[in-house]
Order: C-alpha cells, then structure tokens, then sequence
C-alpha cells in the first residue's frame, strides 16, 4: 500500500507528459484483434478479421510468436482460418531462438567463470532464463551480459577467443562492440543504461549485486545471475521510450508492452513496481510516461474495448497511438526522425553525446556506409559518401520536415 500511495503522489506532482505527439489513429479490426489476442485475456472474445490481414497485423509489431503461445492452434484456426499456420511457424522459430540464447548464456557463463567474473543477463535473455516467459512467446536476436565494471574488455576478449567476432559497427557508450557467432549476438554492457539505482549514473553489476537487486540463476556455471523484477521492469520503459521510442520503425514498443506484462506491471503489484522502477528512470522519464505504460499495459491485459482511444489526450491512449502510428504512418514516422538528436539516456554531459552523436552521423565507417548506401565499387568511393554525407543529411532533413509539416496540417485541418 505505501508504493501504491507513493506511486499516487509521484503522479500527482508531474508536470509533463507523454514526450509523443502522435496522429489520431483509426484501429482496424485487424490490429484490435492483435492487441486482444496478445496482450487480453485468453478466453475472452476477439473482434473478427480476416486471417492475412490479422497475420500481417502480428508480424508487424512483432508480437505474432506471443500470440501463437497465448492461445490453441484450434482457437487460431477457427477464428482465422489457414492463415493460422504462419502464426504457429512463428512460434517455432522463436522456440528455437530461446533455445539458442539458452546455450549462448551457458558459453558466455563459461567464458565469464574461467576469468572468476560473475556476470549477469539482461533484458529478453533474463526473462528467458528466469522461467518468465511461455515457451515460444518471444524471438530473441542476441544476449546483452553485463559484468562488474572494468571487466568488460576482459569478458570481450575471452569471447572472442573463443570464437566471436567484433562487428566493425562503433561500440556504443553503454557496451562494446557487438559480437558475432554462428551460434548466435553476444552485447557486454558496462551499464544497465538509465537505469540509476545509486545517484545519477546508470547501474553497474556491482550497484545491483550491492542492492541485492539480483536473482541467481543456479542452472548456469560459475556466479551467474539475473536483475531483480523492478530492474527488469525498468530497463524495458527506458529502454523502450526513451532510448529507442523515436524509432519506432527500428524497436516495436508493443515488444516492452508484452515484457511489462509478463514482469507483472498490470497485476495486483503493478503499482508498487511502477513506482520503484519510477524512481531509478526519472532522470530520462517522467512520472506520467510510466504511469501511461502501467495503464495501457493494464487496459491491454484487461481486453478493455479501447473505444475512443483514437484520439484520447490520456496517457495511454497517446503511448498506445505512438506505438501503432509508428508503423501504420509513414509520415508520422518519418516526421520522427528528426528528433535523433534529442535527448538520450546517457551518463555523459550532453554536449559530449551530442557532438558524438553529430560526427557519428556525418563522417561514416566503412561498416557504416556499406550498412546506409551499400559496399562501392572502389575504395575511393568510401571517400565519396563521406564528402557527400552532409548533403544527403540535408536532403533527408528537408523530406522529414516536410512530413511533419503535411502531419501539423492534418491535425489542424
């Protein structure tokens, strides 16, 4: 109860509000079907659609393996019908994806216990591996492992002796350069970025361990563990709306709505949890934005009817047409990425990240222009899109200003 009052008053006293702007949005009955079977009650009725539509929908915002695990193929068939198949196809692509990060965890522990080092897993990779998740329900692409400050070039090292590869992509102010296996991604952070459990700088392994802020996970060798449920929770709101929720094109927030839910933010602790993650994320997010995702993700999880959040001003009806507008609207999204350069969570003064952030924009890496523009045909050519960078930049600048110029119009019109 104290949680819940402190959460209350934490409410009350903010001034600000969701950071997104987003379009009135007119929810088909495919995407109501999406947001009933992933995220509502299993038993409960779901508006019909039609099978490829409903599919596509799913596949969109990456939550169709969810749903797959969520309900019977006999309950997707019928309401579906063959279109279904794609849905359990999902699933056992993602069955197999959890499997992979469960043995990708027990290398990096061993290469972790053989340094003495112990480590922890963070994000999807601790959902997974603290027993959080319905077998299937979430695809994974890599493994983010975070061990005790100054250890990360160490454990970084041991993997690559054992077979990773560093991506020729600039490491990041939170982790390493990412590396690559056949076996699978392997991200060593150096923080929990945003995540401030002491002070202001982001949580270190040593931070949580300190809190008693860490689950172990004995199935695993060496000193390996997992952050607590509020860490967790935490980690997926800053992680999702303010580091990647300008891009929505590049992380589907309706991927941190279902890691919410399965942490337990619409059950009868959601409030308590909300506030204790509040608390550690108020550097990069305001009181109102956790409070929007706690109540969208309770509103999703209770198959509330969602009449009228087309253009509802609440909270969770904004985040909720962010989420889908980002996908569903071009303009929107491309009038989006002109907030690039705004702030991000980081533990750098801010005009060192962006000034990082500029001269990483404008003067490329080989990795980098071949990932933009593709590989030339001679070296010379790498020059080339360097010099011209900053008159593409301007180029793109100009199309993103023109969109949210033309979406401003629309919502005037």
């Amino acid at each position: 109860m104290g949680g819940a009052r402190a959460w209350s008053m934490l409410v009350a006293m903010a001034r600000r509000q969701v950071r997104f702007r987003p379009p009135a949005v007119e929810m088909d009955p495919a995407v109501r079907w999406m947001l009933r079977r992933a995220f509502g009650p299993a038993g409960a009725a779901a508006p019909a659609a039609g099978g490829a539509a409903a599919v596509a929908a799913c596949r969109r915002f990456e939550v169709a393996e969810r749903v797959a695990a969520r309900h019977t193929r006999e309950r997707l068939a019928a309401e579906l019908g063959e279109a279904a198949a794609g849905l359990a196809r999902d699933r056992a692509r993602a069955v197999a994806s959890g499997m992979r990060i469960q043995a990708l965890a027990e290398q990096v522990a061993e290469a972790a216990a053989r340094l003495g080092l112990p480590v922890a897993f963070l994000k999807g990779a601790a959902l997974e591996l603290r027993g959080m998740l319905t077998a299937g329900s979430r695809s994974a692409s890599d493994l983010d492992v975070l061990p005790p400050a100054g250890s990360a070039a160490a454990l970084q090292q041991a993997l690559l002796g054992v077979g990773f590869r560093a991506s020729p992509l600039a490491p990041q102010e939170h982790q390493l350069a990412t590396l690559e296996s056949p076996q699978g991604i392997v991200e060593v952070h150096h923080v929990v970025l945003g995540v401030r459990v002491r002070g202001r700088r982001s949580a270190t392994l040593d931070d949580l361990d300190r809190d008693a802020l860490l689950v172990g996970l004995p199935q695993l060798p060496g000193r390996v563990a997992a952050p607590a449920t509020a860490v967790l929770a935490a980690h997926a709101l800053v992680h999702g709306i303010a580091q990647h929720g300008w891009a929505p094109i590049s992380y589907s927030l309706l991927k941190m709505v279902a890691d919410l839910l399965d942490l337990g933010l619409a059950g009868p602790d959601g409030e308590a949890l909300a506030a204790r993650a509040a608390g550690w994320v108020a550097a990069d997010l305001v009181a109102a934005e956790v409070e929007a995702a706690r109540r969208l993700v309770t509103a999703l999880a209770a198959g509330d009817e969602l009449a009228g959040w087309g253009d509802s001003p609440a909270g969770e009806s904004v985040l909720l047409r962010h989420v889908l507008a980002g996908r569903l609207d071009e303009s929107y999204e491309r009038s989006l990425r002109l907030s690039q350069f705004r702030r991000q969570p980081t533990d750098r003064p801010a005009a060192v990240r962006l000034a990082g952030a500029l001269a990483a924009t404008v003067w490329l890496n080989r990795a980098q222009v071949d990932a933009i523009y593709g590989p030339p045909r001679h070296r010379l050519g790498y020059l080339g899109r360097r010099l011209g960078r900053p008159f593409d930049l301007l180029a793109r600048l100009g199309r993103y200003g023109l969109s949210a110029w033309r979406l401003r119009r629309r919502r005037t019109a």
